[in-house]
């Protein structure tokens, strides 16, 4: 089982669409895949079919094989749930007293037999950070080619480096992810080639290029991938889930 947590140094970089997106590209190589949302945004949950009507979420129940839901896109996930503004209390208050929650829960899933497990986060320096790089064996940092995704990069680097530190920490590989990436964007190029002279060992080796076709197959409820398999994205999301597929 495979764990690999998908991060980000600044909100609105498209993380959890990329993650939902992954998860079903992966499953279509034959794949068990199970995503856990780790942000009190609640979204993963829109990308993968339930109903939104349903509370139901690991903040209440925990992460067992009994609270899983089964996505009609073909993987397996548990929602943060929708709680209250009490409970996300102390459910973050036990989180910082259990920073390997996680990793011990997901011990728990091993007779499942999924090949990965995705975990999405929210973006910057909170409580589920430790979570995730205590649980994963890969990071991916999903960035836009924006000065604010550069600087923002910087940060988030050096405060896995710190997390690094604890014994706990199980990342054994960090890479950069371009996401919505613009060709025709003379600053986006800047960007790129500014990243990859300063990071670019840790350059994952595709972008994932902006598409309408994204948002467009959420409002349908649907993945891009399933929506249009010949979209732009949908073709850099599957070259995603190749190359992570080849480096097990």
């Amino acid at each position: 089982m495979q764990v690999i947590t998908l991060i980000s140094g600044k909100g609105g970089v498209g993380k959890t669409t990329l993650t939902s997106n992954l998860a079903i590209a992966l499953s279509q190589r034959s794949k068990r895949v199970l995503v856990i949302d780790l942000d009190p945004q609640n979204a993963v949950r829109h990308h993968l079919g339930m109903d939104p009507n349903d509370d139901a979420g690991l903040v209440r129940e925990g992460i067992f094989p009994e609270v899983i839901f089964e996505s009609p896109f073909g993987v397996d996930f548990i929602p943060f749930g929708r709680v209250t503004e009490e409970e996300l209390l102390e459910f973050e208050a036990g989180l910082e007293a259990r920073p390997t929650w996680v990793a011990t829960a997901l011990q728990g899933l091993h007779s499942l037999d999924y090949d990965y497990v995705l975990l999405d986060t929210p973006p910057g320096a909170t409580v589920y950070l430790p979570q995730a790089l205590n649980a994963a064996a890969r990071a991916l940092i999903v960035v836009l080619t924006d000065a604010a995704s550069y600087s923002s990069l910087r940060k988030i680097l050096k405060l896995l480096a710190e997390y690094k530190k604890d014994p706990a920490n199980k990342v054994a590989m960090t890479h950069i992810l371009l996401n919505q990436m613009r060709e025709d964007s003379e600053l986006a190029q800047q960007v790129r080639a500014a990243m990859m002279d300063s990071y670019g060992s840790k350059m994952a080796p595709m972008v994932i290029h902006r598409d309408a076709l994204v948002p467009e197959a959420l409002a349908y409820e649907r993945s891009v991938l399933q929506y249009d398999p010949d979209a732009q994205a949908s073709r850099d999301i599957q070259h995603l889930a190749d190359w992570l597929a080849s480096r097990n």
